[in-house]
């Protein structure tokens, strides 16, 4: 299992700019697969260009 699977994110770039997101895995071009919360489709994306690791700062995420 990959360190960043499963990890919620934020797009930066394309359609999806501005949504939230979770990381699915690292493709064989060394983009990441990105899954927008608000979509079925999966997004192939260059970690801190064009999307950049959400921080839980709280120990409620529902207060971040």
């Amino acid at each position: 299992m990959c360190a960043m699977q499963g990890a919620r994110v934020l797009i930066l770039n394309g359609p999806f700019k501005g949504e939230e997101g979770v990381c699915l895995s690292k493709d064989t071009s060394g983009r990441w697969a990105i899954s927008p919360d608000r979509s079925d489709e999966i997004v192939s994306l260059a970690l801190e260009r064009e999307f950049a690791l959400l921080v839980d700062l709280s120990a409620d995420p529902v207060r971040n």
